[in-house]
């Protein structure tokens, strides 16, 4: 049989996961290997993003070292399971049944609702006891909010404010928008997703605006919320909710009403220090009518778990995001759960016949899909129409067959080369990018390094950026840095005008923000610019947009941990978009290209995206999907 110190051979564990497993088995009372492997697995599985482990799919598994077993395999029917370690180096996984058996014989596994360090529920999901909370909490939150009774309404003055926020000539399709309206205005949650383009913002602040203009309470404003889950994603909404508000068609007042800066979740719930807890939490709520979360596919299921506890049941919640983009760096992917396989629009017959009684509503959908039971189905609204791309845009197209895994069908895209705004450059084994990189490194960050005003140095950062898949290797962000910098040093040699200095602070350098800074109000993933100060020319400083909008500075020896942001990972860049995008993947294969993180590339695109990659690396990541283990679709009883 195998044991603890076994684990460490197979090089399938980190050594936080070996002494959880240690630590788990001393507390067990039974001398079960098996529980030992259990509680490596669960601590592993965190920080691969999965909320729990699905232990059918490891059962009977064998774990060797070199090669790492992937959750979600099939055994073959009638396949004989070995309970026995294999060869130093490798273990064989236990069989269902008896591993089931001899973790509920321990003292540190218990069904759902049992104080117990692991949760083991019926259908095989095996929970470090804190993320079952988090998701049996969470789902709980949400589903109450779902199947709310519908309110009482006086249809006419509601009609009115719609038409005015959202007119329509000659309604001729399905208006999401409008109706999303009226979903944030019949529930307490509602849940707004689809791609780049398609009018989130947009909506949003018409959906704000239409719940001021029904607030009756002239001796209490509504309290409104905006906020994101990071630092850049809030300044973002915070400038998109502005460019929106000027376009309302209403009065001064209700624009005025709309909050003009958007929080990362942990200001908004007040962080205590570096802690994981919060001011504001389920026995001191959040004073909030309505909050506002932005880029929800980013949120990870303990954030969103202790956000929703922290609001009050009658706090309308507004959760805006692209469920196909990648999830979240930590646990669980809650806007994919929420949303489902299908992003299919569909309603029960109530919530659709009081829809339509405010107003006529074209409403189309699945006609074979009859729902009679309120639900989630009834709070999400998925918007389809794009309306940044015209019909002869590539990079929609793209970023739709990428998304339905049709890799042929992505090859021929690139290849046709007939759209204007998608360029591919098939790389081969071996090539150097420099000569690849240098006239459009050399035409934006040139001009970067030439500028002296802040704000044009900020805005210009979001021109253009080069992102990669991966950290590491000559076509990770680290590799393509150095790239950048020998093309910038050798135009400064040529003496064309770059800044450049021996130091590792120079005039045009942009850095990335990697760690929280709360007394700086520096957060992970913003970024800045160092340039000489414009009044004192012998001083760097660098440079960031604030929320509000203000640029503030700051000594370069003071920035918490950072990196130089020529180049970024596609991880690092959501909650951004550029207006032109080079997106490079790398030469050998890698667990992280999937089709999450080349759609999310694509579209963080405005204008212009080229894709520097062989032909195996986008066919390898088109036909790979993120399947992260979780029961919140369980939960919701969320449909597809």
């Amino acid at each position: 049989m195998y044991n603890v110190p076994l684990l460490e051979k197979t090089g399938f564990f980190t050594s936080i996961d070996i002494q959880f497993a240690g630590f788990m088995g001393t507390l067990a009372h039974v001398d079960y290997p098996a529980v030992a492997l259990a509680a490596a697995l669960a601590s592993r599985s965190i920080r691969h993003g999965n909320v729990c482990i699905d232990l059918a799919s490891y059962a009977g598994k064998k774990i060797e070292a070199g090669k790492k077993i992937e959750a979600g395999e099939k055994i073959k029917t009638g396949e004989k399971i070995e309970q026995d370690a294999g060869p130093a180096g490798s273990i064989k996984c236990p069989g269902l049944k008896k591993w089931r058996d001899a973790l509920f014989k321990s003292d540190i596994v218990g069904k759902p609702g049992d104080y117990k360090p692991l949760v083991l529920d019926d259908r095989n999901r095996l929970y470090l006891f804190r993320y079952w909370e988090y998701e049996k909490k969470l789902g709980h939150a949400l589903k109450e909010r779902a199947i709310q009774p519908l309110p009482k309404i006086h249809v006419t003055p509601i009609r009115n404010i719609l038409e005015r926020l959202f007119p329509e000539a000659k309604a001729v399709e399905t208006n999401w928008q409008k109706i999303a309206a009226l979903v944030a205005m019949l529930k307490r949650l509602c849940v707004i997703s689809g791609g780049p383009g398609t009018g989130k913002t947009f909506a949003v602040a018409r959906i704000l605006a239409f719940l001021l203009e029904q607030h009756h309470d002239k001796e209490r404003e509504l309290k409104i919320f905006l906020a994101a889950p990071t630092g850049k994603a809030a300044s973002r909404l915070t400038e998109a909710i502005a460019e929106a508000k000027k376009a309302l068609p209403c009065n001064e007042a209700i624009k005025n009403a709309i909050p003009d800066i958007g929080l990362t979740i942990h200001r908004l719930l007040k962080s205590r220090g570096q802690t994981s807890r919060f001011f504001y939490h389920a026995e001191n709520r959040l004073p909030a009518d309505v909050v506002v979360v932005d880029e929800a596919s980013m949120v990870d299921l303990p954030l969103m778990s202790k956000l929703v506890q922290a609001l009050s049941p009658a706090t309308r919640l507004i959760l805006l995001g692209d469920a196909d983009q990648l999830a979240s760096v930590e646990a669980g992917s809650v806007l994919g759960d929420i949303c489902g396989k299908e992003r299919k629009n569909w309603f029960s017959t109530d919530f659709l016949n009081q829809i339509k009684s405010v107003s006529p509503i074209i409403v189309t959908g699945d006609p074979d899909k009859t729902i009679d039971y309120p639900g989630l189905h009834d709070c999400r609204v998925h918007l389809l129409k794009s309306y940044r791309f015209d019909k002869k845009s590539g990079i929609p197209q793209l970023s739709h067959r990428v998304n339905q895994g049709r890799a042929e069908d992505v090859i021929k895209l690139l290849e046709q080369g007939t759209h204007a705004d998608l360029i591919w450059l098939p790389l081969k084994p071996g090539e150097h990018l420099l000569p690849i990189l240098k006239n459009k490194v050399v035409q934006y960050y040139g001009n970067l390094s030439q500028e002296t005003d802040p704000a044009k140095a900020l805005d210009c950062m979001n021109k253009f950026m080069i992102l990669c898949a991966l950290n590491h290797g000559p076509f990770g962000v680290k590799g393509i840095n150095q790239t950048i910098a020998e093309i910038l040093g050798t135009a400064h040699k040529e003496n064309r005008g770059f800044v450049q200095g021996p130091s590792r602070w120079y005039h045009g350098r942009p850095v990335l923000i990697r760690k929280n800074d709360y007394q700086l109000e520096l957060f992970n993933g913003d970024m800045g610019i160092v340039l000489q100060d414009p009044d004192n020319r012998e001083a760097l400083y660098a440079f960031f947009r604030s929320n509000n909008g203000e640029i503030r500075r700051v000594s370069p020896y003071r920035l918490p941990e950072h990196e130089t942001a020529y180049a970024m990972t596609i991880h690092k860049s959501q909650g951004s978009e550029f207006d032109e995008v080079i997106m490079v993947l790398p030469e050998k294969d890698a667990p992280l290209l999937t089709r999450e993180l080349i759609y999310t590339g694509i579209t963080r695109a405005r204008q212009n995206l080229s894709i520097l990659s062989s032909e195996s690396a986008i066919r390898l990541a088109v036909s790979r999907r993120i399947e992260r283990a979780s029961g919140l679709r369980d939960r919701l009883a969320v449909d597809g």
